[in-house]
């Protein structure tokens, strides 16, 4: 009981310092990129000719816009689960994800798959990939493509200054009139700290950018990939130990399809409104035929097909059947142990 309470007064201190320290990190967070293209326009002289510095200014202002944008999108947007009751198990289906009648403990209501209890936000949060503090929200279903794209233009932002300052810091190296000749000692101080942080955090979201990347690939957030890259789910081989597999991974092109909403304009950090709510997702065979024993001999192992069920088209090709079937035996009479049955 004390080691709840502890654990309680913990979460609520961890609570209050991210909602106190949460201004003061967005602040920082627009301010680096602000100074970067402040040096940038207004400092450098890279000795450009007046053409490419135009192309060069639209498109520095083009990815600072576009990334600013994507850190509002990334703070407003809610993941914040709908309140629905807990769904009717279909024991008729086959895969996992209509067997979903979990609930949350702390928030006392449906936990839809994918979905995870933040204890910093303190709800339950819809495909919830981590809490990021930059943006002072979770990142989930509905923010994740912002997110994404925020890391994408800073990328993008954070390498084209560092090239940029390596450009003028070389050129500044080689002016014969010195290298301090050229602007204030307030400048050089200036560029020299916003250079120091800037260079850490450039290779820090080159890393996010592409972790993400490889996460967006194989549909995946975080914490599944945490998991070693499972759902929870296996194929059971009778050979071999079980296989755990990625249930939501349907392909390269599916997954980034999905996850940019099947949007023309997937650069633009929209909110990714789903035809779904949050509560179920499309997903590919749990086994295809290669990872199941085949126990008749007489069936060769080189005519296995290379492919998956489908579990839909099992139910179609079900329902099919019973249909042909009582049209078959309609006004037909069964005897069963001297009882006679009518087929209506």
């Amino acid at each position: 009981m004390i080691h709840s309470s502890d654990h309680n007064q913990r979460r609520k201190k961890r609570a209050l310092f991210k909602h106190q320290a949460g201004p003061f990190i967005i602040f920082f967070t627009v301010l680096m990129p602000t100074n970067c293209v402040i040096l940038e326009q207004f400092y450098f002289d890279l000795k450009m000719d007046p053409t490419t510095q135009i192309i060069s200014g639209i498109l520095v202002y083009l990815s600072y816009s576009l990334a600013m944008w994507s850190y509002y999108q990334s703070i407003t947007i809610k993941n914040n689960t709908i309140d629905k009751a807990i769904p009717i198990q279909d024991n008729r289906r086959i895969d996992p994800l209509y067997k979903n009648t979990n609930s949350c403990l702390e928030c006392n209501q449906w936990k839809p798959i994918r979905t995870h209890h933040c204890s910093l936000c303190g709800k339950c949060i819809l495909k919830m990939d981590h809490h990021c503090p930059w943006i002072h929200n979770c990142v989930g279903l509905r923010n994740h493509r912002s997110f994404y794209l925020f890391a994408m233009y800073m990328t993008i932002g954070a390498m084209q200054y560092s090239y940029a300052s390596w450009v003028y810091f070389r050129f500044l190296f080689r002016s014969s009139e010195g290298f301090f000749a050229h602007q204030s000692t307030f400048f050089y101080i200036y560029w020299g700290l916003t250079s120091l942080v800037l260079y850490p955090t450039c290779a820090m979201l080159c890393f996010l950018f592409f972790y993400h990347t490889s996460l967006i690939l194989n549909n995946q957030t975080t914490l599944e990939q945490m998991k070693s890259g499972s759902n929870g789910n296996c194929c059971i081989q009778s050979d071999r130990p079980p296989r755990h597999i990625n249930l939501f991974d349907r392909g390269t092109l599916s997954n980034i399809a999905w996850f940019f909403n099947y949007s023309y304009f997937w650069f633009l950090p929209f909110e990714n409104i789903y035809k779904e709510d949050g509560t179920k997702y499309p997903i590919s065979p749990l086994c295809n035929l290669q990872d199941i024993q085949i126990n008749n001999p007489s069936i060769p192992l080189v005519q296995i097909p290379e492919q998956q069920f489908d579990f839909d088209k099992i139910d179609q090709k079900y329902e099919e059947y019973l249909a042909f079937a009582k049209l078959k035996y309609k006004n037909k009479r069964l005897v069963l142990i001297g009882k006679e049955i009518q087929l209506s």
